[in-house]
């Protein structure tokens, strides 16, 4: 079998958020905890995590709201490694914004119709408040956190596309509704979302790949995960951002 040069057919971008006891969370405290057990005057330095499942850059499983549902450990790779779909709308989107079912027709007037299998990801230039939890989180003065989110109206014609999931650049697809419509339409509907996404202002609207990879833990609701685009060098060319190259 001939060997195959991935760089030849992509340049990789990181979309995954660095991890650290600071990171933002929905409660405050992310729980993030990294401890040396044994170090180098033994061999070899081992550590230890102690942390929430559903911090930093993660994704979570149908069985995080829905009783029975697919945990992490269900979902197959078939649709982690999935065609991506950008929605930006990072240049009208305010703190208590929601991507709406008319941004989805927009994308969809140029690019066609959403394939089957596709993530969906919200660019709502929130990413740039990661190193400030107080900003990120933007809570108010009767404890009501402001982030930027998915309508349910967006998520409910998206399912009719039959995506693989959602996700976006906040804590979460849902904010001010405290109901959660837009996890229980797609955990509900066997699909994921993932949170707190990386910048993806310079992935092309479509054409790239997604990888997206979480702990293979029985059992689990949530999992962080290591998220990356793989754009082709065509859809690259034009874009300015630095990359890691294979």
């Amino acid at each position: 079998m001939a060997e195959v040069s991935l760089h030849t057919h992509f340049t990789i971008a990181d979309l995954t958020q660095p991890l650290s006891a600071h990171s933002p969370t929905w409660n405050g405290s992310c729980g993030y905890c990294l401890e040396t057990k044994k170090d180098y005057d033994q061999m070899f330095r081992v550590q230890q995590i102690k942390m929430h499942a559903g911090v930093g850059t993660h994704m979570d499983a149908p069985s995080h709201c829905i009783p029975g549902g697919a945990s992490i450990a269900d979902i197959p790779l078939e649709r982690l490694i999935v065609p991506a779909c950008l929605l930006d709308v990072s240049a009208k989107a305010d703190a208590d914004y929601e991507i709406s079912l008319q941004d989805v027709e927009i994308y969809e007037k140029p690019h066609g119709a959403i394939p089957p299998n596709s993530l969906i990801i919200g660019n709502t230039g929130w990413s740039r408040f990661w190193t400030d939890s107080k900003a990120y989180r933007n809570v108010d003065s009767e404890g009501q956190m402001h982030f930027p989110a998915f309508s349910a109206h967006a998520v409910e014609f998206l399912l009719k596309r039959k995506i693989a999931g959602i996700a976006i650049d906040t804590l979460s697809p849902d904010c001010r509704d405290t109901t959660y419509p837009v996890h229980k339409q797609m955990l509900g509907a066997n699909k994921y979302i993932i949170e707190n996404i990386a910048d993806c202002s310079k992935i092309p609207p479509k054409g790239s790949f997604i990888i997206a990879l979480p702990l293979r833990g029985e059992g689990m609701t949530e999992s962080p995960i290591r998220i990356a685009a793989l754009v082709p060098p065509t859809l690259h060319s034009n874009l300015k951002r630095n990359f890691y190259e294979l």
